[in-house]
């Protein structure tokens, strides 16, 4: 009888998880697509039946892209209006307010703050969900989702996200390590594909992206997971890819294909032949049917790469860059091939950082990753000492950038005299505070300590950011701020980058200059 590491054992390669609404339904608790816009049907008004007259209403209607894209269309149409008419049904989102601000939809923007907000894992998942993480580091390529939420950005550590179709389809993709989130994402609200003009303008690219993933299908075991064996989205984007393959790729295809079905009570797992028809085509597949996910996992934990999946990404892009741009990057050197020094019985390509010289040091370490270390000690990792990072790294990442660095982690741990870096550092916790923030600490009075503020606020980061920067000094706890900056850091690391809106990443600079003084520098 074939078993789960049989049919791992066939793949030729790790494979990409192609995950849909069940996966964070299981693990967040998050509703399903018609369950959310029941959610905002009955916030514009409240009344058991609201959904149930849009839904009626839709039917009614031409419905080009089927019944919940017209439907998600008429409720968008009312909260949109509504919203802006009448205050009360905003959500006191700093975030929020912002984005509407910046021209996005009320409807998209909330969505997106209610699923942050209802992101957090559930209790009987925390092990299974911990396997998915330690798979993902070895055992996995990447991840095709319709999800909105950011699960596989907070859990796939070092995983590069693509969002939107446009992004992935104009961007150079290495296929490994990567989260193509192809209809959208709720770090950019108006990238959510959920009305009927998101699936219109969806289906008129998604040639596009069938070919953009074409690569990926052939070269990779996709399983599928999360989804049911009727989900038009699934159909419509399988569809799209068969039509263009012979059916000699076709029948290589349908090798490859996994289904992973939910069956509740389950007491281990049943594997079948299942197929599919797609415009006359019938797609064969493998359908896995079971209850506990962690059996999937621990299987998939047998096919692993040498090496960590997000190295492979960062070695194919660093390749990639200097085939088209002929320019070597900070990572990588190069010499030619008929470089007379080169033996070419020893011609090799190394992976990782170049070295400890000057160059390589000034050249990796920006800002942001000088930032990012004070909490994370990433550069530990690496042979440089604090004196090197004073004397070589601190002149590249303060270049550009106005105001000042956090600098007491080195001083305090190097030998010698620095007086540029020592100009940075501050003398007091007020130094850091300015007198507008000062004056505004009786808005947060009710708090007795950071940790509490964040767990009472942290479902808006913009917010919960800003007030913690109003608190007294007897309130900042150094090991609780420290626990902050790790969430924050690990959800997305690169968030100095990324934030939106920018404002976000200056708030949490501005923490992070707090947590250097009273961890290092007070005395």
């Amino acid at each position: 009888m074939l078993t789960l590491h049989d049919v791992v054992a066939r793949f030729n390669t790790t494979p990409f998880l192609f995950a849909g609404s069940g996966i964070t339904k299981r693990y967040y608790g998050l509703p399903g697509w018609e369950e959310l816009l029941k959610t905002f049907a009955e916030r514009i008004n409240d009344d058991i039946f609201t959904y149930a007259a849009y839904k009626t209403k839709a039917e009614k209607g031409n419905m080009t892209q089927g019944l919940l894209p017209a439907v998600a269309t008429l409720i968008q149409n009312d909260f949109d209006a509504a919203w802006f008419n009448n205050p009360a049904l905003r959500t006191q989102n700093e975030t929020v307010l912002l984005q509407v601000k910046s021209g996005a939809s009320p409807f998209k923007a909330e969505i997106a703050a209610y699923l942050r907000q209802s992101s957090s894992i559930l209790a009987a998942y925390k092990e299974e969900v911990q396997q998915l993480r330690n798979i993902a580091r070895k055992n996995l390529s990447g991840v095709i989702t319709t999800n909105y939420d950011l699960f596989f950005e907070s859990q796939f550590e070092g995983y590069k996200s693509f969002v939107g179709q446009d992004e992935l389809v104009f961007s150079p993709i290495q296929g490994i390590a990567e989260i193509y989130k192809i209809h959208g994402s709720v770090s950019r609200p108006d990238s959510i594909v959920i009305n009927e003009r998101d699936y219109q303008l969806f289906s008129e690219k998604s040639k596009y992206l069938a070919a953009k993933l074409m690569t990926t299908f052939m070269e990779y075991p996709i399983i599928f997971i999360g989804y049911s064996v009727t989900d038009p989205n699934i159909r419509s984007i399988l569809t799209d890819i068969v039509s263009c393959l012979p059916e000699n790729k076709f029948e290589k295809l349908q090798e490859r294909f996994i289904f992973v079905e939910y069956k509740r009570e389950a007491s281990g797992v049943a594997i079948e032949p299942y197929s599919i028809d797609l415009n006359g085509r019938l797609l064969g597949m493998t359908r896995i049917k079971l209850e506990k996910f962690g059996l999937l996992y621990d299987a998939l934990a047998a096919k692993r790469a040498r090496i960590p999946v997000k190295i492979l990404r960062r070695f194919k892009e660093e390749i990639y860059t200097f085939v088209m741009t002929s320019q070597p990057t900070p990572t990588m050197q190069v010499a030619s091939l008929d470089d007379a020094k080169i033996d070419e019985d020893r011609l090799c390509v190394t992976i990782g950082q170049t070295s400890t010289n000057e160059y390589g040091l000034k050249s990796i370490v920006d800002s942001n990753i000088w930032y990012r270390d004070i909490v994370t000690d990433e550069l530990a990792e690496m042979p440089f000492s604090h004196e090197q990072m004073l004397d070589l790294a601190f002149p590249s990442a303060f270049k550009g950038i106005s105001g000042k660095l956090p600098v007491h982690k080195h001083l305090a741990q190097s030998i010698g005299d620095f007086p540029i870096v020592q100009s940075h550092a501050a003398t007091s916790f007020e130094s850091l505070i300015s007198n507008t923030d000062r004056k505004l600490r009786k808005t947060v009075e009710k708090y007795g300590s950071v940790m509490e503020l964040w767990n009472n606020e942290k479902s808006d980061w913009l917010k919960a950011t800003r007030l913690i920067g109003y608190l007294p000094e007897e309130k900042v706890k150094v090991s609780e701020l420290e626990i902050i900056l790790k969430e924050i850091f690990s959800t997305d690391k690169d968030i100095l980058l990324n934030a939106t809106p920018k404002i976000l990443a200056s708030h949490i600079r501005r923490l992070i200059r707090v947590y250097d003084y009273l961890r290092w520098g007070k005395k």
